[in-house]
């Protein structure tokens, strides 16, 4: 259903003009495509908004514990898109943006689309594409932990799971935080800066040394820089390499 509450006073000029809120879907992703693939029209930027997710689903088939109401739980359509980077880091760094400006929170974007706080996970993003009338209709959907104490966390990631809550102490009003987020995100995705620009100020991987995971390998590198395609350069044993992002890779997030 529409909710005005979630539009009203909205500073973006496309981003979230179109804003649906369900109170309950197994995946705002899902849903999203869905409707684009029953030829429902759907404008550029237009957002599902779900206060509970039954089925959400993170990177490479993993399960987004969002079936609760203790965060937000959003899907962005972007049609073709203008920026022929990765979009995988847009989210992240626009909450990262967001978290920095307005809440005096250092967070910051682990490649290839999680946002963390210290070493502990806050977001994390689901791109899905699909071709609808000769473009491509990509679906960005991201959750953003809000509310959680750590207790409301799954044993297995309380230690590496965070919230706005448990960052800050203070409850955000859902909606004004949306509105804030939304508007970062266009103009993080509108400006005349790269996303790989971006990424180089809003995370700090660079220069880092990483420990991995990859094709069941424990490895150790030195990240170099990001590419314009959103690949990142590495340096093991002292060659150089490029990381295209996969579910056999696994980066931790101590670094």
């Amino acid at each position: 259903m529409i909710v005005n509450i979630f539009t009203e006073n909205l500073n973006t000029k496309i981003y979230g003009k179109n804003t649906l809120l369900f109170e309950s879907l197994d995946s705002t992703n899902k849903r999203m495509m869905e409707d684009l693939n029953n030829k429902m029209n759907l404008e550029e930027g237009t957002v599902y908004i779900a206060l509970k997710q039954t089925s959400g689903k993170g990177s490479y088939g993993n399960k987004w514990q969002s079936d609760n109401n203790l965060g937000l739980w959003f899907s962005v359509l972007v049609y073709t898109p203008f920026k022929k980077e990765a979009l995988s880091f847009l989210p992240g760094i626009a909450l990262s943006k967001c978290l920095r400006e307005k809440y005096n929170v250092d967070a910051h974007v682990k490649w290839p689309n999680d946002v963390l706080v210290g070493n502990k996970k806050i977001s994390g993003t689901l791109i899905q594409v699909t071709p609808i009338d000769n473009r491509n209709a990509c679906i960005i959907g991201t959750g953003v932990n809000l509310y959680q104490n750590q207790e409301d966390f799954p044993i297995d990631i309380q230690h590496k799971a965070t919230s706005l809550y448990m960052e800050t102490g203070n409850r955000v009003e859902l909606s004004s935080f949306y509105k804030e987020l939304i508007y970062y995100f266009e103009e993080v995705y509108t400006s005349e800066r790269s996303l790989s620009d971006y990424f180089r100020e809003y995370s700090k991987m660079i220069g880092k040394h990483i420990k991995a995971k990859k094709d069941d390998e424990d490895i150790n590198a030195i990240v170099k820089d990001i590419t314009e395609e959103g690949y990142l350069i590495v340096e093991v044993n002292g060659k150089t390499e490029t990381w295209i992002s996969r579910a056999s890779l696994d980066i931790d997030t101590n670094y």
